[in-house]
């Protein structure tokens, strides 16, 4: 059901997107698919958190808030070699949606900020250090939008992203 609504609210933005006004009457009719796109963007956005909130109060956690309604938790850190001063880093992540599905395990060398990274991690990554063990939820808008990475994280996904920066 919920992937119907994503594939009928992607079409509906792309046509939308596509069309443009040729009288007033039409411009009206434009105005009025703007107002119904952003009702449903703010509509996604407040069940987004609403999931969050819920993830995260099963497992007891204590999340900080970043930007955009991404939560992340820092479980270890130092406190020193900031990656803002010293941008290169190796970090081993572990990518799992809600539901516990994991979708990615890997290690990569990144220098920070990176144009690799979720939008997420490039807005949080400054605050932490190298040593550092953190967990950070990433709404859709923050992580791989409406149509997912077209591999193993679906369309309008939260994800859930347990890194160890090195």
């Amino acid at each position: 059901m919920m992937k119907k609504f994503f594939y009928l609210f992607l079409t509906a933005v792309l046509w939308s997107a596509c069309s443009s006004p040729k009288t007033e009457e039409s411009g009206t009719k434009y105005s009025i698919w703007n107002k119904n796109i952003i009702t449903a963007n703010k509509y996604l956005v407040k069940e987004d958190a609403e999931r969050i909130a819920n993830y995260i109060k099963r497992r007891g956690w204590k999340a900080a808030e970043g930007e955009g309604g991404l939560k992340y938790m820092v479980f270890s850190s130092d406190g020193k070699d900031s990656l803002s001063l010293n941008p290169e880093f190796s970090m081993h992540y572990r990518i799992e949606l809600l539901d516990g599905t994991v979708c990615y395990d890997d290690e990569k060398q990144m220098v920070y900020p990176s144009g690799e990274m979720d939008a997420g991690l490039n807005h949080t990554f400054g605050k932490f250090c190298h040593n550092d063990s953190l967990v950070l939820i990433l709404p859709p808008h923050y992580a791989k939008g409406l149509i997912g990475d077209l591999d193993k994280i679906p369309p309008h996904s939260v994800i859930v992203y347990y890194v160890r920066i090195k």
